[in-house]
């Protein structure tokens, strides 16, 4: 911000909160995808080997202009792919749905994702494999299949296993896991899927 304020205006660079809280400002710096506004200079130069700090736009992902990619053209696209809301049970219960704490906690760490992207841009199987539907989508799959409140928990994990991008197109390479900077630990979440989707026949019987 400080290059495009002082010496070059037409740099381009998303960011918004400068809390690492909103995901705009994802970047790979020194080969890493990062936050920037997370990110100190002095200890991204402590991790290059000269202590140059080099910032570049993110990968898997067309480049706009600079630093800044096309996230709908992949990302967002990929998002809703897995119908990202919960679908409700027919009819409305008349009062609240309570939902067991264990249901929620299971859910929790996947509700931490900022939609930054960094797992997108460091997925080696999206590399391979464009069409992936990639680990921020199956993560945001999890929070609903994980959902008792869900309708089609089910449908959801048959569509994503019988995908041949789907559940099994991921390499297990821990990439997501290592860049997510919220914890999410995408893969994680793609590993419990595989689990439900093998484990839950019982699904199948009640639809």
């Amino acid at each position: 911000l400080q290059a495009k304020d002082r010496e070059d205006g037409s740099i381009g660079i998303r960011c918004s909160c400068r809390a690492a809280i909103c995901g705009s400002c994802g970047v790979r710096i020194n080969g890493r995808p990062m936050l920037a506004c997370h990110t100190h200079l002095d200890e991204a130069a402590e991790r290059s080997s000269d202590g140059t700090i080099q910032v570049e736009p993110m990968g898997n992902m067309p480049v706009i202009k600079d630093l800044i990619v096309d996230m709908d053209a992949v990302h967002w696209k990929k998002i809703q792919r897995v119908t990202p809301w919960l679908i409700n049970k027919e009819p409305n219960p008349e009062r609240e749905y309570p939902v067991p704490a264990y249901n929620m906690v299971d859910v929790t760490q996947t509700m931490a994702c900022i939609q930054c992207g960094a797992c997108v841009s460091d997925c080696l199987s999206m590399e391979v494999d464009p069409l992936f539907v990639g680990p921020a989508a199956l993560a945001k799959a999890y929070r609903f299949v994980g959902d008792p409140r869900d309708a089609q928990q089910f449908e959801r994990l048959k569509d994503l296993a019988e995908d041949p991008h789907g559940l099994y197109d991921c390499t297990h390479c821990f990439k997501c896991i290592e860049a997510c900077p919220k914890g999410v630990a995408p893969m994680s979440q793609i590993m419990r899927l595989r689990r439900r989707a093998g484990n839950d026949h019982h699904l199948k019987d009640r639809n």
